[in-house]
């Protein structure tokens, strides 16, 4: 993860941990394609598979973090309930998709799961994107171009004022391939009616495996000011169709973690 993950971290605890749930570490996998989010301030990198169950439910199979070794089955809807196999000692057998998106090639999910640690029962939230399963095998071929992107992205938040939750609104992503450089951003209004924004620049892609990263070279804004943070995505389906990723940053305003997906063009008619 890169210099900015602790800043976000430790700002993240405040609120959109304490809004969303948790778990924490500090396991070294590039690029990670989940966060595993704690109570306790932690965020950690962790990789994770995206199936699909015989009876339609999600399956997310944790395979390497903290978290490596369980398994949720969740009803493939937002707020679904799920069943849990495995993971650390103390973790319950029941959990939530607290959020989800999907498009034609892309799925990104908020994945809820309860733990004992310490005599204490927290939640351990998985975010996670992934293609989705029914298109998995498709390897996505980048053009040789610029493209926008634009959809939608959920998420957990917490502001120095206090307030805190979850929340919702658009993204848009603008990547240019022959450079391997990724702008993007977010915008949204709180239940309270605070509006919240943020942006990043110098998010590098990968060229190979459709990939994109943020780095020490990436801005991330947030509220108009300079933030610590990661952010992690793909691009998805045979032409890069979608992007999709999870983020998680903040600063002395507050910080949030959630994830996106956008569709190419200007219109987010991709999501299911």
């Amino acid at each position: 993860m890169s210099r900015h993950a602790k800043t976000a971290g430790a700002v993240l605890s405040v609120g959109v941990l304490a809004a969303c749930g948790g778990g924490g570490g500090t396991a070294q996998i590039d690029p990670p394609n989940s966060f595993t989010l704690g109570t306790s301030g932690n965020v950690s990198a962790s990789r994770a598979d995206v199936s699909r169950n015989s009876d339609g439910r999600i399956v997310l199979n944790m395979t390497e973090g903290e978290m490596s070794g369980m398994t949720v089955l969740c009803e493939d809807q937002t707020m679904g309930r799920c069943q849990v196999v495995g993971g650390p000692a103390g973790t319950s057998a029941d959990g939530t998709l607290v959020q989800r998106l999907a498009g034609s090639y892309a799925f990104v999910g908020n994945f809820a799961v309860l733990q004992m640690v310490d005599g204490v029962l927290v939640s351990n939230n998985q975010l996670v994107h992934a293609a989705l399963p029914e298109t998995s095998s498709i390897t996505p071929t980048l053009p040789a171009a610029q493209a926008s992107y634009t959809g939608a992205f959920q998420a957990g938040y917490g502001l120095e004022s206090g307030e805190s939750g979850l929340m919702s609104g658009s993204a848009q992503l603008i990547a240019d391939f022959n450079t391997g450089q990724l702008s993007g951003a977010i915008d949204g209004a709180t239940e309270g009616g605070t509006g919240i924004t943020a942006s990043f620049n110098n998010i590098t892609i990968n060229a190979t495996n459709g990939e994109f990263t943020s780095t020490d070279d990436t801005l991330i804004l947030f509220q108009g000011a300079e933030a610590g943070g990661d952010i992690h995505g793909a691009f998805y389906g045979p032409n890069a169709n979608e992007a999709a990723g999870i983020f998680n940053f903040g600063n002395a305003a507050g910080g949030m973690s959630g994830l996106f997906l956008t569709c190419h063009g200007n219109s987010a008619d991709c999501l299911n």
